[in-house]
């Protein structure tokens, strides 16, 4: 299944994609999700993937210092 084929299908889902990205807990759980559903997506090109669509990151400093715990 392509990554735009998931996509379409998580929107119709979920009534909006964005719902489907807010109905995550916090922010490393919606990266772990966004990890799964989608192929050849790092934790990096989550984290600029949410940056770009608007949605509240945390500064990237401190995302950095937590995947190194």
């Amino acid at each position: 299944m392509s990554n735009a084929q998931r996509l379409l299908e998580l929107d119709s889902e979920f009534s909006g994609f964005q719902k489907h990205l807010r109905s995550n807990d916090d922010f490393p759980a919606l990266v772990k999700d966004l990890r799964k559903q989608f192929e050849f997506l790092g934790e990096m090109g989550c984290y600029y993937y949410l940056y770009i669509l608007g949605e509240k990151v945390p500064p990237q400093e401190e995302w950095q210092a937590s995947l190194k715990k």
